[in-house]
C-alpha cells in the first residue's frame, strides 16, 4: 500500500498564518479608518451644529380675557332661573333673578329716612333764614302724593309753626314788659317834672318872704316850713330818678333777653342743621347702596358668550355672598394658550420668546405646529390642586394668519395643546455635556 501525500497546509505551516495576517490588515485599517472618520464627523457635527433649544409645557385654549364669573355680592333667594348650561348668550341678558322682597324693604326704610332728613332740613333753613315759611326741595313737592311724604312736609310745618310761635310767644312777653317799663318811666318822670314845677313855686315863695322875715313881718317857721317843703320835693326827685334809672336797667335786661332768646333758638338751629346735613349725606349713600343691592336683584351676563358651570338648578335656592353661580365664556374674543411651565424650566422661558404650539386635539399629521409667541409669565408659582405639582404659568398668543391658513381647525376654549417654547440654538455636544458638567458641579463640593 502507498503512503498519502500530506496536505498543502501542512507545507511552511507559520508562512502562510504571516500571509494571512498580512492579508487582514488592509481591511482591519480600512474599518478602523471608517469608525474614526464616523466619530470624527460625528464628533465634528456635533460640536458645530446647532439645534433649536425648547421647553415643552402643556397647555390649554383659553379666552385672552378669561372666563367670566357671576357672582352677587350681598347673595340671596333665587326667584328665577333663566339659562342652561351650554346657552348662548347677549351681553346685559338677564341670567338669574332673586327675590326683591328685602332688597325694595331696605330702599323703602332708607328712603323715608331721607325724605324725612331732607323736610327737616328744609324747616330748619326756613328757620335760620328768619323765613315766614319752608321751602321744600322739588323733589319733595314731586312727590306729597306719596303718604310719607305727605306726612313729612305736614310734620315739619307744623312744627315750624309752634316753634316760630313759641318764640315769638316769649319775645312778646319781654317786649310787653319792656312797654310797661317804658311806661312807668314816663310816669316817673312827668312826677319829677311836676316836682320840679312845685319847687320852682316855692322858691319864689321864699325869695318873696324871705325879706319879711328879716323885717319881722312873717314868721320865721312860715320860710322853714317852705324850705323844708322844697328839699322834700327835691329828695322826692331824686328817688324819682333811681327808680328811672333802674327801670331803664330793666328795659335793658328785656332786650338782652330777646336777644338772648333769639341766639339760643339760631344756634340750636345751626346745631341741628349741621348734624342734619351729616344725617342726609349718609342717609344719600345707605339709599344708592340700597339702589344698587335692588338693581342687581337680576344677574346679567357681562359680556357674550356661553353658559358654563351653572351651580343653580332651584328657585329658592340660596345664592351665598360671593358665590361663583356659573361662568360666561367669552365669544368674539381672541384665544391664547395658557402652558404650564416645570419649575426648572422658568429661568429659561421670558416674554417675547417665540413658541411652537401642537394642537393635539386634532390629528398630527393633519395639523402643523403654529407659531406663537410668548406674551406673560406669571410672578409667583402656583400649585396644581389634583396632583400638588408646582408650576409657572405662561401665555401664548398664536399667530392668526398661520391658524387662518388651517381651514379645518376652529379652536375652542379648553382644547388641549403642547407647547415648544424655543430657548436659542445649542449644539448636540452641549445637550450631551451639560448633565455631566451638572453632576461635576454637585460632586466637587464638600458636604
Amino acid at each position: 500500500m502507498k503512503a498519502l501525500p500530506a496536505p498543502s497546509s501542512a507545507k511552511g505551516g507559520p508562512s502562510d498564518l504571516s500571509q494571512v495576517k498580512t492579508n487582514a490588515r488592509g481591511p482591519i485599517l480600512a474599518g478602523m479608518i471608517i469608525i474614526g472618520v464616523m466619530f470624527g464627523g460625528i464628533g465634528t457635527w456635533s460640536a458645530i451644529a446647532e439645534l433649536d433649544g425648547a421647553v415643552v409645557a402643556s397647555g390649554t385654549v383659553k379666552v385672552e380675557g378669561n372666563r367670566r364669573a357671576i357672582q352677587h355680592l350681598e347673595g340671596g333667594i333665587v326667584s328665577e332661573i333663566l339659562v342652561k348650561d351650554g346657552d348662548l348668550v347677549e351681553k346685559d341678558q338677564v341670567l338669574i333673578r332673586l327675590d326683591a322682597i328685602r332688597p325694595k324693604a331696605s330702599v323703602q326704610i332708607v328712603r323715608g329716612q331721607l325724605d324725612a332728613a331732607l323736610a327737616q332740613e328744609a324747616r330748619l333753613a326756613a328757620e335760620q333764614n328768619g323765613a315766614t315759611k319752608i321751602t321744600f326741595p322739588d323733589d319733595l313737592l314731586k312727590r306729597r302724593s306719596v303718604p310719607e311724604v305727605a306726612d313729612a312736609i305736614q310734620g315739619q310745618t307744623t312744627l315750624f309753626e309752634a316753634r316760630k310761635q313759641a318764640l315769638e310767644g316769649q319775645v312778646n312777653v319781654l317786649n310787653s314788659r319792656i312797654g310797661q317799663l317804658k311806661e312807668e318811666i314816663k310816669g316817673l318822670t312827668e312826677e319829677r317834672a311836676a316836682n320840679v314845677r312845685q319847687m320852682a313855686i316855692l322858691k319864689d315863695e321864699i325869695s318873696g318872704i324871705s325879706g319879711l322875715v328879716d323885717r319881722g313881718l312873717v314868721a320865721r317857721p312860715r320860710l322853714l316850713a317852705l324850705q323844708r317843703a322844697v328839699a322834700d320835693l327835691d329828695g322826692e326827685n331824686a328817688r324819682l330818678s333811681g327808680n328811672v334809672a333802674r327801670q331803664q336797667q330793666a328795659i335793658g335786661e328785656a332786650q338782652l333777653q330777646i336777644i338772648q332768646l333769639t341766639n339760643q333758638f339760631r344756634q340750636e338751629v345751626a346745631t341741628q342743621h349741621r348734624d342734619v346735613e351729616a344725617q342726609i349725606f349718609d342717609l344719600r349713600e345707605r339709599f344708592t347702596a340700597s339702589m344698587d343691592v335692588l338693581d342687581r336683584i337680576e344677574l346679567r351676563a357681562p359680556h357674550p358668550g356661553f353658559v358654563v358651570g351653572l351651580k343653580v338648578f332651584t328657585v329658592g335656592a340660596i345664592v351665598r355672598a360671593g358665590e361663583t353661580i356659573m361662568e360666561i365664556v367669552p365669544t368674539g374674543e381672541d384665544l391664547m394658550l395658557e402652558a404650564m411651565v416645570r419649575p426648572e424650566d422658568i429661568d429659561v422661558v421670558r416674554i417675547g420668546q417665540e413658541a411652537d404650539v401642537m394642537l393635539t386635539a386634532f390629528k398630527f399629521r393633519i395639523t402643523p405646529t403654529v407659531p406663537g409667541e410668548v406674551t406673560h409669565v406669571s410672578a409667583d408659582r402656583f400649585t396644581d390642586e389634583r396632583t400638588g405639582a408646582g408650576y409657572y404659568t405662561a401665555r401664548v398668543k398664536i399667530n392668526k394668519a398661520a391658524l387662518a391658513e388651517l381651514e379645518h381647525v376652529k379652536l375652542q376654549p379648553g382644547m388641549p395643546a403642547e407647547v415648544f417654547i424655543k430657548t436659542g440654538m445649542r449644539t448636540p455636544l452641549h445637550y450631551l455635556m451639560e448633565p455631566l458638567t451638572d453632576s461635576m458641579k454637585r460632586a466637587f463640593r464638600e458636604p
